[in-house]
C-alpha cells in the first residue's frame, strides 16, 4: 500500500476517528443514526479500558486517517485474544485491497506483542462478512453472540 502506513491508534486521532465512523456508518448498507456525542462516549470508554488497543491507518502526504481498528486485549485461557470492537475504512478506500493489507499490518503487530488471535463480530446480511472471510476469519463453531435487555 503506497502511502499508506499504520500507528498506534492515539488521542490525536480522537475527532478524526469520530467523524470516520459517523461517516461509514450512516451510510448505505447501514443507515445508523449517529451523532458525535454518542460516539465520543463510546470511543472515550473503550480508551479508557486498561487493556485497550488500537491501530490507525494514515495517508502519508495528507495526514489524513484512512481507516482504524480499535479494540481490547483480553485473556483467555487457550491465549491472549485481541477483540477488534471497530475495523473500518473509508469508503473511497474500499474495495482497493486497503483493509486486507490493514489487517495484515494489525497481525504483525499483534506477532510481536504474542497475541495470537483476534476475534469479531459483524452482522450477518452485511458485505463485511464477505470482506473477513476473504481475510481468513471464519465463525466460530457451536458459538452464537446472546443479547437480552436489562432495562
Amino acid at each position: 500500500m503506497p502511502n499508506i502506513h499504520m500507528t498506534p491508534w492515539t488521542k490525536e486521532h480522537f475527532e478524526k476517528t469520530v467523524s470516520l465512523y459517523i461517516a461509514v456508518f450512516s451510510a448505505e448498507p447501514w443507515n445508523d443514526i449517529l451523532t458525535d456525542t454518542q460516539i465520543s462516549d463510546y470511543l472515550t470508554a473503550l480508551i479508557q479500558m486498561n487493556t485497550f488497543l488500537g491501530y490507525s491507518l494514515i495517508k502519508e502526504d495528507t495526514n489524513e486517517l484512512v481507516g482504524y481498528a480499535i479494540g481490547f486485549v483480553k485473556p483467555w485461557y487457550q491465549g491472549t485474544e485481541y477483540v477488534i470492537d471497530t475495523l473500518l475504512i473509508a469508503p473511497e478506500h474500499q474495495g482497493k485491497g486497503t483493509g486486507s493489507s490493514f489487517i495484515k499490518m494489525i497481525e504483525e503487530d499483534l506477532r510481536q506483542k504474542a497475541i495470537p488471535t483476534i476475534l469479531l463480530d459483524t452482522e450477518t446480511n452485511m458485505p463485511a462478512v464477505e470482506f473477513y472471510a476473504k481475510n481468513g476469519f471464519q465463525p466460530i463453531p457451536d458459538n452464537v453472540t446472546l443479547y437480552r435487555s436489562i432495562e
